[in-house]
């Protein structure tokens, strides 16, 4: 559940990089390339698994519903049962106690994890542009996976980066800050965009098809 996408653009003379992982380790280490040309962090939401090194970047733009829990991040655990207590959902069954498959170094202690705070430099809004790349990001407020959930639009490419929004699988819209009624809203919105390929928050790239599947099915369940 915790292994989310980080997606890297190339821009002319700065990259963008949109979300920040879960953090247990550093980004400038494992992959020290990103950071060259001193990029910029977009946050889709705020979860721990796309803010985990949010705080090694010198810039970093969040939508302002959820700067605050950039600012000042809430409780987090690696352990199973503690993280869905959190969440507020309900732990299924045959769950492995840690959400972790393997350590990422000898000695290291799961239990000591915890999303170290950071600093926004912009706070994102409905209609912002984000012209970083040549290209704008046009950035669209999503709300419904949480409060300040957005994507991002190259219109001239008609590509859309997710987050939680939309990606394969169950969507999360019963955990605490959800609110199903905008997410509905958000989904009819989504269909509504021309898109040629959707970077979502977790699995692989999506094409129209499946972004038009997943938004109709959310729009007809219950």
């Amino acid at each position: 559940m915790l292994q989310s996408n980080i997606w890297w653009l190339h821009g002319q003379d700065r990259d963008v990089v949109i979300d920040a992982g879960l953090g247990i380790v550093p980004l400038r280490h494992e992959i020290p390339q990103v950071f060259e040309r001193d990029p910029l962090l977009i946050i889709t939401h705020t979860h721990l698994d796309h803010v985990g090194g949010a705080h090694e970047f010198n810039h970093i733009a969040v939508h302002g519903e959820e700067a605050h829990t950039l600012i000042t991040p809430g409780p987090v655990s690696l352990n199973t049962h503690t993280l869905y207590g959190i969440l507020g959902i309900d732990i299924p069954e045959n769950e492995e106690p840690s959400m972790l498959r393997r350590v990422p170094h000898p000695g290291y202690d799961p239990t000591q994890y915890q999303v170290a705070p950071a600093t926004p430099t912009r706070r994102l809004k409905d209609g912002d542009n984000i012209n970083t790349l040549g290209t704008p990001l046009e950035v669209i407020a999503t709300p419904g996976h949480s409060p300040g959930s957005i994507c991002l639009y190259d219109r001239q490419r008609q590509w859309l980066f997710t987050g939680d929004t939309m990606y394969e699988g169950q969507l999360l819209d019963t955990i605490h800050g959800a609110n199903q009624a905008d997410y509905r809203h958000t989904m009819g919105l989504l269909l509504k965009l021309d898109v040629s390929a959707v970077f979502a928050g977790h699995g692989p790239q999506l094409g129209p098809a499946s972004l038009k599947t997943i938004a109709e099915n959310y729009l007809s369940g219950p």
